[in-house]
């Protein structure tokens, strides 16, 4: 046999083998798009649940804010409806000889107690704004941001455009441990806790939303084959966690944004009209508004709370002042929790 006829005994092997490499090929680049497809499902659930429980968080983070302004107030007020009795007492070196006189105190601090009085009245009423949505108000809020979140996909407010979200639970935390994350002056503690049993409108909820689309595979449709498209799932769970905790004297710590390097609540003399010490010889001891540990204060000095070390902070009331305990909250990843979920009755796909 002649070596001609030899030559073309290897186009069937050459055949085979490149139908098998380009089979082979199509398998990877099939195999990458489910990959690709996965992790993409998968952040966008992550994304959507995280970003859907911010409706609790903020909403608390809104309530602490509102409730530290009107804490501010009130002891202002506190302070002044006392330095009022002081002066009708005639306290303080409030005597006819002294300058500022004892009427021109009593209408000084009258004014700032009136302008007190509304500042405190509009703080109460946007604390009991921020803090009204209950539990099913918040689970409510929720659908409707993800639906709002569905419809403005492909921009910096939306999702995906390529997947369909539902959200498939939204339930209380089932725990009475609050996991939180401790900060004072000195040190940062992860763990620790507090057993209670908040009412269900103050308990952290936890949410669980499915990311779905129906994908068409890159495997051309040839020799008759009808490539189905497959559904992508993404599953992703969250809760509301209290991440950050203050403890302070707003009157003795250092606001970091202060150019003079100011306490957050310094010194107030509501029994003068431009907030000045009137000149007396003890420093206006009898009517000025100290929050707590103020530097012009010797006997009120210093944060109080101590750590236990463990993730407990402890505080013994021994001082006047304005004690801050304060929180603020954020979101976490957990582990889905709803169980088996069936699709087109738990959730849908584009």
């Amino acid at each position: 046999m002649s070596l001609h006829s030899q030559r073309g005994q290897t186009f069937p092997i050459w055949a085979f083998g490149t139908l098998t490499v380009l089979t082979m090929l199509a398998l990877a680049m099939s195999y990458g798009q489910m990959i690709t497809w996965q992790m993409r499902a998968m952040n966008a659930a992550d994304a959507a649940a995280r970003g859907m429980l911010s409706v609790q968080t903020t909403q608390w983070n809104e309530t602490e804010a509102a409730l530290h302004a009107s804490a501010v107030e009130e002891y202002r007020l506190r302070v002044i409806m006392n330095d009022m009795l002081q002066v009708i007492r005639g306290n303080g070196g409030c005597t006819a000889a002294t300058t500022p006189s004892c009427s021109a105190l009593y209408a000084s601090l009258r004014q700032n107690y009136f302008d007190s009085l509304t500042r405190y009245t509009n703080d109460v009423a946007v604390l009991g704004r921020v803090s009204t949505p209950t539990f099913a108000n918040q689970v409510t809020m929720i659908q409707s941001a993800l639906a709002q979140y569905q419809a403005n996909c492909g921009t910096s407010s939306g999702g995906d455009c390529a997947f369909n979200y539902t959200l498939v639970a939204a339930t209380p935390r089932p725990t009475t441990y609050l996991e939180d994350v401790y900060a004072d002056c000195c040190n940062d503690v992860v763990g620790g806790g507090t057993s209670g049993n908040p009412k269900l409108d103050l308990t952290p909820m936890e949410i669980e939303i499915v990311a779905c689309a129906k994908v068409t595979p890159w495997i051309p449709n040839f020799w008759n084959w009808n490539v189905a498209t497959f559904n992508v799932v993404g599953r992703a769970a969250s809760t509301s966690i209290m991440d950050t905790q203050e403890f302070m004297w707003v009157g003795s710590l250092v606001n970091p944004t202060s150019v003079s390097s100011a306490v957050f609540q310094a010194s107030e003399y509501p029994e003068s009209s431009t907030n000045q010490t009137t000149g007396f010889a003890d420093n206006d001891q009898y009517y000025r508004i100290d929050f707590g540990g103020n530097p012009n204060n010797t006997y009120n000095t210093g944060n109080p709370s101590t750590s236990d070390g463990s993730g407990g902070f402890t505080y013994s009331a021994s001082l006047p002042g304005l004690y801050v305990a304060d929180g603020w909250w954020s979101t976490m990843t957990i582990k889905p929790f709803s169980g088996n979920l069936t699709a087109g009755t738990s959730y849908t796909c584009h």
